[in-house]
């Protein structure tokens, strides 16, 4: 992932992604769908800051998985093998964590062997010419690092396990640049298979949120706040569409492989933004406007918030100039957002369903000068 150019790195931008990897992603629709639905069904802020944290270690295997197949893709026998095993461990650690009975050190078990099976996946390369060799040792090295932490944490009382769980994520989430020694060459990034594996997790992510809407409002009568409700999460959605999708695969991506990993990870709070959301949405459609609770405001709010931080992050390591005024649009959007849940809050004249309309054309506004602001930018011709 580095700056110079390769004719075989050309060749692989213009391949589509395998079947291998958009089956890969299906098991985060199971995964999101579970962790959602737990989050409605208990929305306590203890609650919030387990589901949210359980989203992000999984999200952090895709992270590490992708970014190993955007350097070298493999479809063969023993690469099938090792992601559907982490397919099925992440459904475990999924289910695992939901369950009432169940301890840390269960999840913490199951997540340390898919952890040491994308270990084993960047060991496969380390035989490979340099700089790919010597760049999936690294990150090999890496993951058993996070991965003895782990197991130590799993091994002792709970309470002080917390600390090393904490270290351990801590180790996955670092980019790999900057653990990397001065001057080593690293391999050349895929630009074009690397937006496109980050858009279609969040094209996942946002389908999720149709269908928890859809099942939630199945399940009885649907009244007109229903209706509204729903009308305003597909406004939401629409809005994001250009905001991310017409902008951020054509924006590019910045060269340089800090630059990278920290495009790809701003993702995480983009797509968990998104996923709290339709939790926040979906509250409105299990009792109705008139019950919501006060903390549904805070939700949607955190929820904005974090999708327009997130725009914001990833167009700062874009190829776009100049470089801030898309990051302004987006850091402006959540400002807004910010002091319209403020308002809602202080004022009890302004109810959750005006609340959740405001945003609706928070995001309309958003998408409108987000493109003002495309229209007058121009993006470099970097190589890669």
């Amino acid at each position: 992932m580095g700056d110079s150019t390769s004719v075989a790195s050309e060749k692989q931008g213009q391949e589509p992604d395998g079947f291998l990897e958009l089956f890969y992603d299906l098991i985060f629709v199971a995964s999101i769908m579970v962790l959602s639905n737990e989050f409605t069904n208990d929305a306590t802020w203890s609650t919030a800051r387990n589901c949210g944290l359980m989203f992000a270690i999984l999200w952090l295997l895709w992270f590490h998985t992708t970014v190993l197949m955007n350097v070298e893709r493999r479809d063969d026998f023993g690469q099938r093998g090792l992601i559907f095993a982490q397919m099925l461990l992440i459904l475990v650690a999924t289910l695992a964590f939901v369950q009432r009975d169940s301890t840390t050190d269960l999840v913490g078990a199951v997540y340390l062997v898919a952890v040491l099976l994308v270990a084993y996946s960047h060991h496969r390369l380390v035989n490979q010419p340099d700089p790919i060799g010597s760049w999936a040792r690294s990150r090999r090295n890496r993951l058993i690092a996070a991965g003895l932490v782990m197991l130590v944490g799993v091994m002792i009382p709970d309470g002080p396990d917390s600390v090393l769980f904490a270290a351990a994520i801590l180790l996955l989430l670092i980019p790999t640049s900057l653990t990397s020694p001065e001057g080593r060459p690293v391999p050349t990034i895929d630009s074009h298979q690397l937006a496109e594996r980050a858009a279609l997790l969040t094209l996942v992510v946002m389908g999720e949120s149709f269908v928890k809407s859809a099942l939630e409002m199945s399940m009885g009568a649907i009244s007109v706040s229903d209706v509204i409700a729903l009308v305003v999460l597909f406004i939401i959605l629409f809005g994001l569409l250009p905001a991310y999708f017409d902008d951020v695969p054509k924006a590019g991506i910045r060269p340089g492989a800090l630059a990278a990993e920290a495009w790809l990870l701003a993702h995480l709070l983009l797509q968990l933004a998104i996923v709290v959301l339709t939790v926040g949405v979906s509250k409105f459609l299990l009792v109705g406007d008139s019950q919501v609770p006060t903390n549904v405001v805070v939700i949607l709010m955190a929820a904005y918030m974090g999708i327009f931080l997130g725009l914001a992050l990833i167009s700062a390591f874009d190829q776009r100039v100049p470089r801030w005024s898309t990051f302004g649009v987006h850091f402006a959007a959540a400002v807004v957002a910010l002091i319209c849940g403020a308002m809602t809050l202080a004022f009890h004249s302004i109810t959750p369903s005006r609340y959740l309309i405001a945003l609706a054309l928070v995001s309309v506004g958003d998408a409108f000068f987000s493109w003002k602001v495309r229209a007058r930018k121009v993006v470099l011709n970097i190589s890669e």
